[in-house]
């Protein structure tokens, strides 16, 4: 991208930002029972609670995918 430089006016590249690539890219939307999200606040501590989440899917995925 080319951008003019205000200062001078002469046509200065602009730095490409490098950003990581997006590990969450899958939305899930569902419902759970009356008071579940109280529940998980009590027990998430200071982690996040799409982070909480996140690692309990894939704790009980595996589970499931260890049965089969």
């Amino acid at each position: 991208m080319v951008m003019i430089d205000s200062t001078s006016g002469m046509k200065v590249a602009k730095p490409r930002r490098v950003t990581r690539p997006k590990e969450y890219t899958e939305q899930l939307a569902f419902l759970v029972k009356e008071g579940t999200g109280d529940r998980i606040d009590a027990v998430r501590g200071d982690k996040k609670k799409a982070d909480f989440l996140r690692d309990a899917v894939e704790s009980a995925l595996r589970r499931q995918e260890k049965k089969r």
